[in-house]
């Protein structure tokens, strides 16, 4: 539970300067998450990671089995070829019938007829080619890459394992560290006493004004601030307490998800006249 362990308010005799200092209790979270899964069934038959990896967006990190989806694509090659092969004969045909008319050797009951086949011809194209398509994209599903850039877990499936895209487990979890987050629950009636103090309008205008800093087991004062970026929309029935989150650069991953610190707090010096 947080608790509120310091607060300090200074006056000058001009003007007053509001200098509140408080300090709670807070947790790192990864600031992006994702889960590694496969929109495709197959067999994985390579995994080009190792749990604690750094990998970035768009990386290859397990391969499927291609020799299905190769072979249906392959399929839909040929039979959009012979779609094409179709459609050539219809316009042939339908050229042929629309010349005969317009030399009055045809009636309109043949012409009718020969466009309808090349209509028809028409969208068993357009079909072969949306399925040549859905092959294509299949294939390049077969390669599972990296939807973020982060650090990735261990992979939960081995080699030979098959697949159900439907039903299969997350193969790996990847998390951000760079930035991390901090959140830790704040009381709200001290940020709206804060408004007052500070002249702010708004709760989002006060958290402008806010520096935080981190003390990590230890006693060590983590290098850097930062500025809270984020409050949650309702006040917590039982504490009293909004949720308000903090970045942090965290270049070399010091910060981890789960990591417990203390939070420093403090609103910068605003003058409000009296």
């Amino acid at each position: 539970m947080t608790r509120c362990l310091a607060l300090l308010f200074a006056v000058t005799t001009a003007h007053m300067a509001v200098a509140e200092q408080l300090v709670f209790e807070g947790r790192i979270e990864a600031s992006d998450r994702a889960v590694l899964s496969s929109r495709l069934n197959g067999v994985v038959a390579e995994i080009l990671f190792e749990g604690g990896d750094h990998v970035k967006a768009g990386q290859p990190l397990i391969r499927l089995d291609p020799t299905d989806v190769a072979l249906a694509l392959e399929m839909t090659e040929a039979r959009l070829a012979e779609a094409q092969a179709r459609l050539d004969g219809a316009a042939r045909r339908t050229a042929r019938q629309e010349e005969m008319l317009d030399r009055g050797v045809a009636a309109d009951a043949t012409v009718g007829p020969a466009r309808t086949e090349r209509a028809m011809a028409e969208a068993a194209v357009a079909l072969a080619e949306a399925e040549r398509r859905r092959a294509a994209l299949d294939l390049e599903r077969a390669i599972i890459r990296a939807p973020i850039t982060g650090l990735i877990s261990p992979p939960a499936v081995a080699v030979g394992t098959f697949l159900e895209a439907e039903v299969a487990p997350p193969l790996a979890t990847i998390i951000t560290l760079d930035p991390a987050v901090v959140a830790y629950q704040a009381p709200y009636a001290e940020r709206l006493a804060s408004l007052e103090a500070t002249g702010s309008r708004t709760v989002a205008e006060l958290l402008e004004t806010v520096r935080v800093k981190l003390r990590l087991p230890g006693d060590r004062i983590y290098p850097g601030e930062a500025s809270p970026h984020a409050a949650s929309p309702e006040v917590d029935a039982e504490t009293g307490t909004v949720t308000v989150w903090a970045r942090f650069p965290n270049p070399d991953a010091l910060l981890r998800p789960g990591m417990a610190v203390m939070v420093l707090s403090e609103i910068g010096q605003t003058e409000v006249a009296q």
